[in-house]
């Protein structure tokens, strides 16, 4: 892909020139997207996507078991993913990216967290013990045995969950102010004039 516009500034490792490439691309339901990547002659590189179309802020849900575990899941980076049964809340950081799994994939990632966080606890039964309660009920929905939701609530309105079966609503504007967005955003509607 050719760039659009490419800028120099200074390496963060050696100090030389580091080059910038700027380029966009329409992708689907992410719509327009800035690639950005920077690569230095010390090896020092870096690579962003930074989305530039914004939709109404929206809620996908759905109630999955194993049967829908190849549903496709698309979070943006700024979406912020819910599995309440779990008690899991993902919500975008700084450098929080945008990824295109499945309901199956999603739930791994959980998983791999929680089976981490447990061993850790092994000397506090307490938490071992939930953090193994936790595990045992993706299991039981891992062999068909059990139900979860899944939720992403995107202020930004580019995260999907591509299910006829997937409930979507618009997010009222004081719940979309209260999401996180992981990225530096700025406002730049006019102010009212009283």
């Amino acid at each position: 892909m050719t760039p659009e516009a490419t800028i120099e500034s200074s390496c963060p490792l050696c100090g030389g020139v580091l080059e910038f490439n700027f380029s966009t691309n329409e992708i689907p339901f992410f719509g327009e997207l800035m690639l950005v990547n920077a690569s230095c002659s010390c090896g020092f590189r870096y690579a962003d996507t930074i989305t530039l179309t914004e939709s109404e802020p929206t809620r996908y849900e759905i109630e999955f078991d194993s049967d829908d575990f190849s549903t496709r899941v698309i979070r943006s980076s700024a979406g912020t993913i819910r599995i309440p049964e779990l008690g899991v809340t993902i919500e975008p950081g700084a450098a929080s990216e945008a990824f295109i799994s499945n309901v199956e994939g999603v739930l791994c990632r959980v998983e791999e967290v929680i089976a981490m966080a447990t061993k850790w606890s092994m000397h506090n039964s307490r938490k071992f013990e939930r953090g193994n309660k936790l595990l045992e009920m993706i299991d039981k929905v891992r062999r068909g045995e059990g139900r979860m939701t899944l939720v992403i609530d995107d202020p930004f309105g580019n995260s999907v969950i591509i299910s006829r079966r997937a409930q979507r609503r618009v997010l009222a504007s004081d719940e979309a102010c209260k999401l996180k967005t992981g990225a530096l955003t700025a406002d730049v509607s006019e102010p009212e004039v009283t």
